[in-house]
């Protein structure tokens, strides 16, 4: 601080540590500073204030290295007894606010005070887990299990393969009209027959009727067409015919099978072609009863 600082405001300063004001002319300490020059401020004096009253942030000064320090010129004087300024306050509220009593609380983390300590104990390496145990890669087969299961392989698959063709024997006939006597003389040996899929869907009877022989009394003629709609073969169905009443209920019912309706020159084991027909003609003796109409139907039984 130099001598002009001192003579504006008659000697009064504040610390700029402990904000006091006291009488700097008391403090004085003579140096060896040379005068400062009036039209240009030094490196050291303090920034002008724009509010009257206010202190202005002091700026640390730049210390070269090859500069010496100079404490003694610049030490500053002790703050005036029994002064209190607003940090020492402010320290003294911050210090009351904080007791021995709830620095436990200040200083804990809110997140980990419901932890436990056996909750939070870190459990060592190796510990509930069952190490790797390398084991030996598996030998390699001999020639003669390698030709051995390499038979029973062989075995096996022909094995499937006829299974396979024993339960859908019919099917197979169906696609393939010229394996059906390889099929049939393999299950001549074990009592099987290969016949026709039964396709109800695809049959049905077209132009059927029932009119009276005039030759013979009481006895009726039934012809009908049995017609096959499908794209394969299907295996000749049961026919059903009914003969009803005045007011519809049924008189008699009788169920004829392929070998009864068929005509002599029909193959009953290849069945009834794709797109073909087959002709029918029954006679029935129905002198006990007078018939008015009737119903045919077909169905595998």
């Amino acid at each position: 601080m130099r001598d002009e600082h001192v003579r504006t405001h008659a000697g009064l300063v504040r610390c700029g540590a402990c904000r006091g004001i006291f009488d700097a002319r008391e403090h004085l300490v003579e140096g060896t500073l040379s005068p400062s020059q009036p039209e240009e401020h030094d490196e050291f004096e303090s920034p002008h204030t724009i509010v009257p009253g206010i202190p202005a942030v002091q700026h640390a000064p730049t210390v070269d290295a090859d500069e010496k320090p100079r404490a003694a010129a610049y030490a500053q004087p002790n703050p005036a007894p029994n002064t209190q300024t607003r940090s020492t306050v402010a320290m003294a509220i911050n210090a009351s606010t904080v007791t021995p009593s709830n620095a436990a609380s200040v200083r804990s983390d809110p997140f980990l005070g419901d932890i436990k300590a056996d909750d939070a104990r870190v459990e060592p390496p190796g510990i509930g887990h069952t190490p790797f145990e390398w084991k030996p890669g598996a030998k390699p087969l001999s020639p003669w299990q390698r030709v051995g299961y390499g038979a029973a392989a062989l075995v096996f698959s022909m094995l499937l393969i006829a299974q396979s063709a024993y339960w859908f024997r019919d099917e197979i006939a169906s696609y393939l009209p010229a394996s059906a006597p390889a099929l049939t003389a393999l299950c001549r040996p074990i009592h099987c027959q290969v016949a026709p899929p039964q396709r109800p869907s695809d049959l049905g009877f077209v132009g059927a009727d029932l009119a009276a022989d005039p030759a013979h009394k009481g006895l009726l003629i039934f012809t009908a067409t049995l017609r096959n709609t499908g794209s394969r073969a299907a295996a000749l169905p049961s026919l059903v015919l009914t003969l009803d009443a005045v007011g519809g209920e049924p008189l008699a019912r009788r169920v004829f099978s392929p070998a009864q309706y068929a005509p002599a020159n029909a193959n009953l084991v290849r069945g009834l072609d794709a797109a073909g027909e087959l002709e029918i003609k029954l006679y029935i003796d129905a002198s006990p009863m007078a018939p008015v109409g009737f119903k045919v139907d077909h169905a595998y039984l």
